[in-house]
């Protein structure tokens, strides 16, 4: 039998406003999303410590953010995109086409739109991939993708 999910709105943050949070054990994060409504009112450790660790990201304090995660509901394609959009590094960028040709693939529409449906947002950075003529999309907007590489210092 599958566990049951917990989620949670955070309170408003820079640049991305309130965030979704979701897990299945209360010990790993199984997703974040961006959301609108009015943020939970008491969060337990483990969401109290996902909030603070994003807050130190958006604010430029933190360049890293360690929560563990839940890969269960992710396909081995989707992981392994994931696993490359990893390695792109603060303040950098790569493309779609970057990501392939380290996955020695030709897919890059599916790479796309693996990082379209990425979980983890911020936690694997699918802002900082771009298409070949230009910003690519975002799930989220081309407003927020631009205030984050902002945030970590790419100039567009």
């Amino acid at each position: 039998m599958k566990e049951q999910s917990k989620s949670v709105i955070l309170p408003p943050l820079p640049i991305v406003g309130t965030l979704k949070l979701t897990t299945f054990d209360g010990k790993s994060l199984a997703g974040i999303d961006v959301a609108k409504g009015r943020s939970t009112a008491m969060l337990d450790p483990f969401f109290q410590d996902c909030y603070q660790q994003l807050a130190l990201f958006l604010t430029g304090k933190s360049k890293k953010i360690s929560i563990k995660l839940d890969y269960s509901v992710i396909k081995p394609f989707q992981l392994k995109v994931l696993k490359e959009m990893r390695k792109i590094p603060y303040g950098k960028v790569a493309t779609y086409k970057d990501l392939a040709e380290r996955m020695d693939s030709k897919a890059y529409q599916a790479i796309g739109s693996a990082c379209g449906r990425n979980p983890f947002m911020l936690i694997y950075p699918c802002h900082r991939v771009l298409g070949s003529k230009g910003m690519g999309g975002f799930a989220h907007g081309l407003k927020m993708k631009e205030e984050l590489l902002k945030l970590e210092g790419y100039l567009i």
